[in-house]
């Protein structure tokens, strides 16, 4: 059987044209604004490091930038379009560097305890919903290294 060039360009047209739009079907899952605050069990803000969410259901990883209040927004494919729908386990990642030399001029507060900054280790679980709006409230242990140079 043999089929005319004209007649197989109509045929592979519409599956080239869908490779040229890069998505056939669902480009991903959708993402839900979510913003939060991270604060220690006393109350304090954590004022330094990264909030990351990852999607239970869809692999895809949130992440915000904490800031000195201990707010942060988080995003996924942008800086601030949220995460995905569903349940997902937090960790809150901090990367210090306490050499001695530099004079800092802002307050990075107290360092939050590394159990918290591995999936694995982690108690924290979010869920976000499909709602315009998701607001986060993650409830930390500070280091005990920190607990300890206070007393």
């Amino acid at each position: 059987m043999s089929v005319h060039p004209a007649h197989a360009l109509k045929l592979l047209l519409p599956l080239f044209l869908c490779l040229l739009t890069a998505g056939c079907g669902d480009s991903g899952p959708r993402m839900y604004s979510a913003r939060g605050r991270v604060m220690f069990t006393d109350g304090d803000p954590v004022k330094l490091g990264t909030v990351e969410l990852l999607s239970d259901e869809h692999g895809t990883t949130a992440t915000g930038k904490i800031e000195q209040d201990g707010t942060f927004v988080l995003g996924t494919l942008t800086d601030s379009d949220g995460a995905a729908a569903g349940g997902h386990r937090a960790i809150v990642v901090q990367v210090a560097v306490f050499d001695g030399t530099l004079q800092h001029q802002r307050d990075h507060g107290a360092m939050v305890d590394p159990l918290y900054g591995n999936y694995t280790s982690s108690p924290l679980k979010v869920t976000i919903r499909k709602a315009a709006r998701n607001e986060i409230e993650l409830q930390v242990e500070k280091s005990r290294k920190t607990a300890a140079a206070k007393r």
